[in-house]
């Protein structure tokens, strides 16, 4: 049901399809009154400055200024205003951008006067529906005014943290007229998941509203089944006191919460349950349970609950990694092979993991951290990489999870296979320079390829493939280039050819004159008498 009118401005350069919008069809049952129309997109632009509509109606291709230039120099002032364009079949490319740029809606020529109207009635709709969300979320901040009084806020909390006379804690419980019984309770602690990181990327009001409507849902939910109070214990987190029995238990009341917060809210809460207690005095160990808890979501990353009594046989200590995985992790960082160091990482990890129940969060950390200190010690010029800082501070974060810790590692382990790779490949590079030079010295020597092998201290098939991978020759190749490089120089001069082919290696003159040839395309003689030393005529 609308429950006020809106205002709606015509703009188009064809004056009778204004007058047939603006006089011919009756807006008042919509809820609409029409402001004044425009002819022109210059006229258009100054009457909704002066008139601020709800609604605008305008032609999208008009001369001077079109509708969408139009929309774009309105939208700042008027960001909630509707926006829909008339449109003929040759200007849909152009509405189609108008709906990227924020228009509500277009409409083709020809059309009729019902369909404008089912056009209209849905911007009506949608202004209606946006003040009444303006409206909730007024109330909303004013229920945020209005929210729990600091005096059992203070003492809810203070209750939870010290023991105290359980006569005293009656007392106070009474004279704060807590609206639930005393016994018997359980305790459940609650946080935002992710809140801190949603925080900075968010409005402080809007975080604030964030936190206002997962306490409310939590709330609401616990009414429902059972008695219990909830305050807030930090900036993401809440500390529920419910009442069990009959019927309701602090696990399936966490649970119902957990599912209410990621149904109607835009976040998900994970949540750690205490056992139940019949004292107000057993509170604080109620609340340690709770807190201890809640730490195993460090296993899922949030959106779940874990139970105390569940995790209690949990083993204190993980048990030693394979050291025959360790040793595999540490060959493959030190050869520089990433994919096989990934793979010997995550085996260590779900070697790690495989106990009856789940270690407690503290042992899986100190486990990371330990697997990231093996990846340093493999790989000592890691320490120069200036991505490092950055993984370590999420291995030690406090509020890293498992999957964080897995993803840093992983990239610990590729940043240190990415280091080695660079120092093999500098390595073999002087390795085959070096090698370079003794064939330059030695080119007279008809040396096998197991020769030059042997002068770096290689395997002849290592070596190979290595030369081959720097230079992109093989070694006979790359010897055969040198020589009839070195072959140029001396033709240039006045030695004998059989000279120079007997400096080269080469016992046949005429050996040498064919492997030159199929090297340069022209025989020593040619090449010398096209290049070589002129003869004055005196």
């Amino acid at each position: 049901m609308i429950k006020r009118t809106y205002t709606m401005v015509v703009i188009d350069d064809i004056r009778a399809v204004v007058n047939g919008i603006s006089r011919d069809m009756d807006w008042s049952e919509l809820g609409i009154d029409i402001v004044g129309t425009a002819s022109s997109g210059e006229g258009g632009l100054a009457l909704v400055k002066k008139k601020l509509p709800d609604i605008i109606v305008t032609d999208i291709r008009m001369p001077r200024l079109s509708g969408i230039e139009m929309m774009r120099e309105l939208r700042p002032q008027l960001p909630q205003a509707k926006f829909i364009f008339i449109s003929g079949y040759s200007d849909f490319d152009h509405a189609q951008e108008a709906l990227r740029l924020g228009a509500f809606d277009y409409i083709l020529k020809p059309f009729t006067p019902k369909q404008l109207a089912e056009v209209v009635k849905k911007a009506v709709e949608e202004l209606e529906r946006e003040r009444q969300h303006s409206e909730e979320l007024s109330d909303m901040q004013q229920k945020l005014r209005e929210s729990m009084p600091l005096l059992r806020q203070e003492y809810l909390s203070l209750l939870v943290r010290f023991s105290a006379q359980p006569e005293t804690l009656r007392r106070r419980w009474e004279f704060l007229q807590m609206d639930m019984q005393s016994s018997p309770l359980a305790v459940v602690v609650l946080e935002i998941d992710h809140f801190v990181q949603k925080s900075e990327e968010i409005p402080v009001n809007d975080a604030e509203l964030l936190r206002f409507a997962v306490q409310n849902i939590v709330e609401e939910t616990v009414l429902r089944v059972a008695k219990g109070t909830l305050f807030r214990e930090s900036v993401h987190r809440f500390v529920l006191i419910v009442n069990t029995g009959n019927g309701a238990s602090a696990l399936g009341i966490a649970e119902e919460c957990r599912e209410n917060a990621e149904r109607y809210s835009k976040c998900t809460v994970s949540a750690g349950v205490s056992r139940t207690v019949q004292e107000l005095d057993e509170l604080p160990v109620a609340y340690q349970q709770a807190v201890e808890a809640l730490t195993y979501t460090f296993y899922t990353g949030g959106n779940s609950v874990f139970f105390w009594e569940h995790i209690t046989q949990r083993p204190e200590v993980l048990p030693r990694p394979d050291a025959d995985l360790e040793k595999e992790l540490v060959y493959a960082l030190r050869s520089g092979n990433a994919g096989q160091a990934e793979k010997s990482l995550l085996a260590l990890l779900e070697t790690a993991g495989k106990t009856e129940a789940l270690p407690s969060p503290d042992s899986a950390k100190a486990l990371c951290v330990e697997l990231a200190a093996l990846i340093r010690n493999a790989v000592p010029e890691l320490a120069e990489s200036p991505e490092l800082p950055e993984l370590m501070k999420v291995l030690t974060s406090p509020r890293a999870v498992l999957n964080d810790l897995r993803e840093s590692l992983k990239q610990l382990c590729k940043l240190s296979c990415v280091q080695v790779q660079s120092r093999l490949q500098y390595s073999a590079q002087e390795t085959i320079q070096a090698v370079i030079r003794y064939m330059r010295e030695h080119l007279h020597l008809n040396l096998m390829v197991g020769d030059y092998a042997a002068h770096v201290h290689l395997s002849t098939s290592y070596f190979s493939n290595l030369f081959k991978k720097v230079t992109g020759l093989s070694v006979g190749a790359f010897v055969i280039q040198e020589k009839m490089e070195q072959a140029k120089l001396l033709l240039a001069g006045d030695r004998p050819i059989a000279e120079i082919a007997e400096n080269l290696g080469y016992e046949e003159r005429s050996y040498f004159s064919d492997v030159f040839k199929k090297t340069t395309g022209m025989t020593p003689t040619e090449f010398r008498a096209a290049y070589g030393p002129r003869q004055g005529n005196g």
